[in-house]
């Protein structure tokens, strides 16, 4: 990845400085607070529990703001939510670390977690009918009662988000929750047309214009689910939706930043014929056009040449000159020896996946 190393040191800025006073039942016990971006979880700052089982965070250089973690044990960690209210204290009990904890301090943290409560209690409930449901021996009448209850927990769901969302406009956690909504597009309409609707409002409950975003997860979801669920694989398809996604995550610096550091990342890496098309475009159309501040020149230099060398391997171009040896020890130019059709197959002997599909290709031959 070419781009690895530049985000993880990245500078977050927007909040000023954090105090974070952890409560907790672990005495003298190191914890590491780290924060995700995108996809991703990067290390921020580490504290030991005294004998009491307090521990603080404090830093006074800016941040973004965003999901944060604190990483208590190996196979136990809290999330939390950094805002504006970044002087606060956290009360926990490692036993029960959803039901036992609270926030002193921390308005939107308290709502984050009385909102997981909700959901995680539905989910439970739902878990167990679903169970149930699975049962080959369950009466025709009974499943069906399931499916309507199962039903049931999903739309509480929904409307746990809304009246959250609702009753706290203007806050971080409002739009952390908002983001994860789907548009509500009536389904009493073709499927082609439902569909289309949908992937035109997939990001009506997104506020981009809110940096920290770029500082969770979700930005990360709902790209992956918008290309591949959404989009055509075909590069005209892709880069299209990789431009809707950029045009719209211009409203936040960081937001653009991560997005397009994000899309660049993923489709340089994709080995799909076509997709290689994506990671030019946005090369040709945000790197070299002064888009990618953070990047050195040597880095943007790096990019351009990359973006140069998949150009001329795109499908339907002209494969570039090279010579090689026969088997006779004769030198053999691809251009001017090889005519017409001609299949060009590289690869290696110690490789399981080509031992596999070599004979086919030899079949293949053969046949034809």
């Amino acid at each position: 990845m070419v781009f690895f190393g530049i985000f993880c040191t990245s500078s977050l800025f927007g909040i000023n400085g954090y105090k974070i006073t952890l409560k907790s039942n672990l005495k003298e016990h190191k914890v590491y607070m780290w924060y995700c971006y995108g996809d991703k979880k990067y290390p921020l700052d580490t504290s030991m529990t005294n004998t009491e089982g307090t521990a603080i965070f404090e830093k006074d250089y800016q941040l973004t703001g965003g999901v944060f973690i604190l990483y208590l044990t190996p196979r136990k960690a809290l999330e939390f939510l950094l805002t504006e209210e970044n002087n606060f204290t956290i009360q926990i009990d490692t036993s029960d670390i959803s039901g036992k904890t609270s926030f002193l301090g921390s308005k939107e943290n308290n709502i984050y977690y009385d909102f997981l409560r909700k959901i995680n209690f539905n989910n439970y409930q739902s878990n167990l009918l679903k169970r149930k449901l699975a049962r080959k021996t369950l009466p025709q009448d009974s499943a069906a009662l399931l499916k309507n209850m199962i039903e049931s927990y999903g739309k509480q769901d929904e409307m746990v988000k809304k009246q959250l969302v609702q009753k706290n406009k203007g806050l971080f956690i409002a739009d952390l929750i908002a983001a994860q909504m789907k548009p509500e597009v009536s389904r009493d309409q073709k499927v082609g047309v439902w569909q289309k609707e949908t992937k035109r409002r997939y990001f009506e409950n997104v506020n981009f214009f809110n940096e920290k975003l770029a500082v969770s997860p979700v930005l990360f979801n709902l790209y992956e689910e918008y290309i591949e669920d959404w989009t055509a694989r075909n590069g005209d398809s892709l880069i299209a939706a990789c431009d809707t996604i950029l045009k719209k995550a211009a409203g936040g610096k960081e937001n653009f930043k991560w997005s397009l550091y994000y899309l660049s990342s993923y489709f340089e890496q994709k080995a799909i014929p076509g997709q290689d098309r994506a990671f030019v475009h946005l090369v040709e159309e945000y790197y070299k056009k002064g888009k990618s501040w953070w990047l050195t020149k040597e880095q943007l230099d790096n990019m351009v040449r990359r973006a140069e060398l998949l150009k001329r391997l795109f499908v339907g171009s002209v494969c570039p000159d090279f010579a090689a040896q026969d088997s006779s020890g004769k030198q053999i130019s691809l251009h001017q020896k090889i005519k017409g059709l001609t299949v060009l197959y590289f690869w290696a002997y110690d490789c399981k996946h080509c031992l596999e599909e070599t004979p086919k290709l030899a079949g293949w031959k053969k046949k034809n």
